[in-house]
């Protein structure tokens, strides 16, 4: 008997390999629900509670098939560092918990690859807001490099603008740091200093929660 056997006038690998082609499909087919209903849920816990790991669903098939195919790894990237500027706690400058800071230098890593690399200006938008954000909250806590932070915070905010001209947030955020900086020059000029002039920081989409604005 040369080759492989045949059944029925069909190979035996022909049939091996339709069924392992039909279970790929069916196990992606049940990733790709997963993911979706991870992300979702996930969603769900992180306004609850946000220090959780979150948006990490468990594949069968390997190498991340079912998000490429759904298109979400950048919108999870997103969520990620959304996740990890609320946890470097932007409302609460100067304050230096190591947790505080490990979060800010992650959620700093992902925005900044985000605002370089991401296909949706939106998504850009949003990263480059949150951006400005954390630059915004160390000039509050850095009386020495202040103005290159409200400057880098400025220039955050008109990327974000300029990206994505319906991003409110982006624009807010944009006015009171303009509004600080103004301040600031003031007070200086005046012959006085304020290690914190005016009020409590940027507002707007800080921190928001994930699955907003996508």
């Amino acid at each position: 008997m040369k080759g492989f056997l045949r059944v029925y006038g069909v190979t035996l690998a022909a049939v091996l390999g339709c069924v392992v082609g039909a279970a790929a499909v069916f196990l992606l087919a049940h990733d790709v629900a997963f993911v979706r209903s991870t992300i979702r849920s996930d969603d769900v816990r992180y306004a609850a509670v946000p220090g959780e790991q979150l948006w990490a669903p468990r594949q069968l098939v390997p190498g991340g098939v079912a998000r490429a195919l759904l298109g979400v790894n950048d919108d999870i990237e997103l969520r990620k560092a959304l996740r990890g500027t609320r946890l470097s706690h932007p409302e609460n400058p100067g304050f230096s918990d190591p947790s505080y800071v490990v979060n800010r230098n992650e959620a700093t890593a992902w925005l900044t690859d985000l605002v370089q690399s991401d296909p949706s200006s939106q998504r850009r938008a949003q990263a480059a807001n949150l951006l400005g954000i954390l630059s915004f909250s160390d000039a509050l806590a850095d009386f020495t490099n202040r103005g290159r932070l409200l400057s880098s915070a400025a220039g955050r905010f008109r990327q974000a603008i300029t990206l994505d001209p319906s991003n409110a947030d982006a624009k807010l955020n944009l006015e009171l740091t303009l509004s600080r900086t103004k301040a600031l020059n003031l007070s200086e000029s005046g012959g006085g200093t304020n290690p914190s002039p005016g009020g409590k920081g940027a507002k707007g989409a800080g921190a928001g929660e994930a699955g907003s604005g996508y």
